[in-house]
C-alpha cells in the first residue's frame, strides 16, 4: 500500500534545480509549477511532498527533450554524495557493510523507498520495491538505477557494470542504448528496480571514499522516522509537515493542499474524516507554530508575520492568536525574549 502522503528530504531535490541550470532551463518555473516551494528547499532536513517531485523532472525531461536527465542528476550528485548519507556511509570498510547501511538509512530519507539486499543462487541482488507515484514513469527510474550502480562503483570502480538490470518501467530503447546501461542484460516491466553481480562481490574493500574530510556525526535512528503504512500518528503527521511547508503561500485551501500532496480533495477529506481530523485545526496549528517561531526574534515586526500569514490586519492576527495561545502577540513576544 502506498503512503497516503510521499514525502522526501529537499535535499535529494536541490540536485536537479542545479542539472536544469547547467542546462540552461529555467528551474524557478518549473518548481513553481508543480508547487514546489523554492524558498524552502535550503534546509536540506525539510520534508516535502514527492509526487509534484517526480511530475516535475519527468516533465522536464519530454518539454526540454532532455531523455536521460535522470541520469544525468544522478551522476552530478550521487547518493553517497549526498548531505543526508554520506556520513552514514564515510566509515563502512565492505560493500556489503555500504549497502546495508544505504538500505536502513534511504527509508528515513523517502517514505517512498524500500530497498535490500537479496541471493539467489550465485547472484546479489541489490533492489528497490518503491511505489510507482506518477504513470509511465521513466526519469525517476532512470535515477534510480544509476544511483544503485554507482552505490556498488564505491567497490569495483568507475566502469563496472551489473550483470542484470531488472526495471519497473516499460521496453525503452533509449534506456536501452544508454551508455551506463548498454551491454547489460535489462529485462523491463518487473515489479522492482535491481540490480544483479556474483554474490561474492558484496565483501570487496571500499575504493572509494563516500566522505568529505570531515563529515558530521549523524545517527540513523535521530532521524525522521517514516513508515510504509501511515496510520493515524504518521498521516496527520506527514499532512502537518506539508501545510507547514506551504503555509505563507496565498492559497492554503484544502484543495491546494490536496493538489501538492497527489490526493484528490475528496479523498483527503475522507482520510482526515476517517481520523477525526479538521483541516481548519491544522491549518490554525501551523500558523500558530510560524508565528510563534517569527515573534522570538524582537527584530521582526508583528505586522510583518501578520501579513506573511494572510490577515488583512494585525488586529484580526492578535484575535487568532490570542485564540491560539491565550496572549496577545506583543504578550508573547514580551514572555520569551524578556
Amino acid at each position: 500500500m502506498t503512503p497516503a502522503i510521499p514525502l522526501v528530504k529537499a535535499t535529494f531535490v536541490m540536485p536537479f534545480r542545479v542539472v536544469m541550470e547547467n542546462n540552461g532551463i529555467d528551474a524557478d518555473q518549473y518548481f513553481k509549477k508543480f508547487h514546489l516551494p523554492l524558498n524552502k528547499l535550503n534546509d536540506g532536513e525539510t520534508l516535502v511532498p514527492e509526487k509534484p517531485f517526480w511530475q516535475l523532472i519527468n516533465q522536464v525531461a519530454i518539454a526540454e527533450m532532455i531523455p536521460d536527465f535522470g541520469m544525468q542528476v544522478a551522476q552530478a550528485s550521487p547518493w553517497h554524495e549526498n548531505a543526508s548519507l554520506r556520513p552514514l556511509l564515510h566509515d563502512k570498510q565492505t560493500l556489503k557493510a555500504a549497502l546495508e547501511t544505504f538500505c536502513v538509512a534511504a527509508s528515513q530519507q523517502s517514505n517512498v523507498s524500500d530497498f535490500a539486499i537479496t541471493e539467489d543462487s550465485n547472484l546479489c541482488w541489490f533492489e528497490n520495491h518503491g511505489y510507482i507515484l506518477v504513470s509511465n514513469d521513466i526519469q525517476m527510474e532512470l535515477y534510480r538505477v544509476t544511483n544503485m550502480i554507482e552505490l556498488v562503483q564505491l567497490a569495483t570502480g568507475k566502469n563496472w557494470k551489473p550483470l542484470k538490470v531488472q526495471l519497473m518501467m516499460d521496453r525503452n530503447r533509449v534506456v536501452e542504448m544508454n551508455h551506463i546501461l548498454k551491454g547489460c542484460e535489462l529485462v523491463f516491466s518487473q515489479q522492482r528496480t535491481a540490480i544483479a553481480f556474483p554474490t561474492g562481490l558484496l565483501d570487496a574493500t571500499i575504493t572509494t571514499t563516500p566522505v568529505s574530510a570531515q563529515p558530521e556525526a549523524t545517527d540513523i535512528n535521530e532521524t525522521y522516522t517514516f513508515h510504509k503504512v501511515q496510520d493515524k500518528n504518521e498521516l496527520i503527521g506527514a499532512l502537518r509537515e506539508v501545510i507547514k511547508l506551504y503555509i505563507t503561500e496565498e492559497d492554503l485551501s484544502i484543495d491546494t493542499i490536496a493538489a501538492i500532496t497527489g490526493l484528490s480533495t475528496r479523498s483527503l477529506q475522507r482520510l482526515m474524516k476517517k481520523y477525526a481530523v479538521s483541516y481548519n485545526d491544522l491549518l490554525n496549528e501551523a500558523r500558530q507554530h510560524y508565528a510563534t517561531e517569527k515573534l522570538r526574534n524582537p527584530a521582526t515586526k508583528i505586522t510583518d508575520v501578520a501579513c506573511q500569514l494572510g490577515y488583512n490586519d494585525v488586529a484580526h492576527f492578535t484575535r487568532a492568536f490570542k485564540r491560539w495561545s491565550g496572549m496577545t502577540p506583543t504578550q508573547y513576544r514580551n514572555q520569551k525574549v524578556n
